[in-house]
């Protein structure tokens, strides 16, 4: 179905929970509007905790070619020619596993570096071939802490270092300080608006607390139910709350903006 009244957007999606189904990593529930966004070419990105690798394998199996954001806001990726311009909008790998050493042992972490390929497919539902593209990481880390009670003590030890911390729907991840999806949706926004000197509507999905500031600095907010049929804790002016989960909801959600 075409659209009758065009408009600029710009759909910014979280993945697991939200376009992807929290345990299947499927996206057969929102099939139908995924084939209307690309019908129209509505560009659709990618905003994740994922990774670069994670991501291209993701793009070929949806069909999509269109600009995407890594590991919580850290890197963009724009495409270009047969390859990718990279934006780097936080620290690098190696700085972020030289914080993990550093109090890897204080605050009993265990992160993605320390696990072997299987450890990660157990904690995450991803098979094996997943696991290894979820380890290859460019910016950041993320990890679990053996007492839960002792992570705000280790987040104010990481914004002293230039670091942060968010909870995910699975891991804490460690970014960089003042580094989130946020800036990252509107630095890609900017970037759109020039290249084709016009204004975009944005629409932002997702269901987690690493999607609060990206749901913030959107026009219009669809906040996802989860899988356990609740919500986090999070309201803006105008937010839409789905009624369905993960992927059903961000179907729901698009067809009744879109399919006016």
């Amino acid at each position: 179905m075409l659209q009758t009244k065009k408009q600029n957007y710009l759909i910014f999606t979280d993945l697991d929970g939200t376009l992807l189904d929290h345990n299947t990593y499927s996206t057969e529930d929102a099939k139908e509007m995924l084939e209307y966004i690309k019908l129209n070419n509505i560009p659709l990105i990618i905003v994740t905790s994922k990774t670069k690798q994670e991501i291209l394998k993701l793009r070929k199996q949806l069909d999509i070619n269109y600009p995407f954001i890594v590991e919580n806001g850290a890197g963009i990726f724009l495409p270009e020619d047969e390859d990718f311009k990279q934006i780097n909008m936080g620290k690098t790998y190696s700085e972020t596993l030289c914080f993990i050493n550093q109090y890897r042992e204080t605050f009993n972490i265990k992160s993605f570096f320390d696990m072997n390929d299987k450890v990660i497919s157990s904690l995450t539902g991803l098979n094996i071939e997943n696991s290894k593209l979820a380890k290859k990481r460019d910016f950041t880390e993320p990890f679990i802490i053996e007492k839960e009670s002792n992570i705000e003590k280790l987040r104010q030890v990481s914004l002293k270092e230039g670091f942060d911390i968010v909870k995910g729907g699975r891991f804490y991840h460690l970014i960089t300080k003042d580094q989130d999806k946020a800036h990252a949706v509107l630095k890609l926004k900017n970037i759109y608006e020039e290249k084709y000197n016009k204004k975009f509507k944005t629409i932002a999905l997702g269901d987690g607390e690493n999607d609060k500031t990206m749901l913030d600095v959107s026009d219009i907010s669809i906040l996802i139910k989860k899988v356990n049929g609740t919500f986090i804790d999070y309201n803006k002016k105008n937010l839409i709350k789905t009624q369905d989960i993960g992927p059903k909801g961000w179907n729901e959600a698009l067809k009744g903006i879109l399919c006016k």
